[in-house]
């Protein structure tokens, strides 16, 4: 079975007694798809002396994990990730599923330039679909002053009501003479 984690990836581990700790992986075993990752997983050994220039004594190491309980650490976001692949070059190149940039430290300069790229162009996209919404907003807020310019002058009941209005204070000026 195939891996998607190589020797020398930085890695979390997602399950089991050491879950949330990070080490750099020392070995894989891609036919028990087991890997050994440093500082992980560590178990005690009693080694027996052989001869009498050889120490014995209790030795602690790190033991193999299953690859599934780990997860791959992007070097540029920084954060745990699954594994994409991609043809680059004629190569498989593992790519971040958050952020898109390559795990493969050879490829990162090439993959990086193929995300700018499709980030210009998708910015280009949006930048044009918002001058046309705001276009058609203008449009439909001048249609609206329009519309309510016609009612306001064909509506003449506002004239009759101001002539009202005079009418009332002359009439509180009539009640405070008659004090």
């Amino acid at each position: 079975m195939k891996m998607s984690i190589k020797k020398g990836d930085t890695v979390l581990v997602i399950a089991g007694k050491d879950k949330g700790k990070t080490g750099k992986v020392l070995e894989t075993s891609p036919k028990d798809s087991k890997v050994l990752v440093d500082g992980v997983n560590i178990v005690t050994k009693h080694k027996k002396p052989k001869s009498q220039q050889d120490k014995g004594g209790i030795v602690k190491k790190p033991a193999a994990i299953d690859a599934s309980n780990v997860q791959v650490v992007c070097g540029a976001c920084g954060k745990a990730t699954r594994v994409s692949h991609k043809t680059v070059g004629g190569k498989n190149v593992r790519i971040c599923k958050k952020c898109g940039a390559s795990l493969d430290k050879e490829f990162a300069k090439t993959v990086k330039k193929d995300t700018k790229k499709a980030e210009k162009t998708v910015k280009k996209e949006e930048k044009t679909s918002e001058k046309a919404e705001t276009a058609e907003k203008a449009q439909k807020t001048e249609a609206k002053a329009a519309k309510t310019k016609t009612a306001t002058s064909s509506a003449k009941p506002a004239a009759g009501e101001a002539k009202k209005a005079p009418a009332k204070t002359t009439q509180k000026k009539s009640k405070t003479e008659s004090k």
